[in-house]
């Protein structure tokens, strides 16, 4: 399924990027640019992050 629009990222591909290490909704833009137009499909791109258990690392990386 085509989850961002604008650039044509499917969630496949989205799912691609964070097995091979992207860690947050930033990290999936600038690997394959997904959410880098509009931002419609950051939601969608948090809740990948979330089911595959890697959208918090970012901000416990930072403290």
């Amino acid at each position: 399924m085509v989850v961002c629009h604008c650039n044509v990222v499917s969630d496949r591909e989205i799912r691609a990027e964070i097995l091979t290490g992207a860690l947050d909704a930033d990290d999936v833009a600038a690997r394959c640019d997904a959410g880098t137009r509009c931002g419609g499909c950051r939601p969608v791109i948090d809740a990948l992050l979330a089911e595959a258990g890697v959208s918090i690392r970012r901000a416990f990386a930072a403290a």
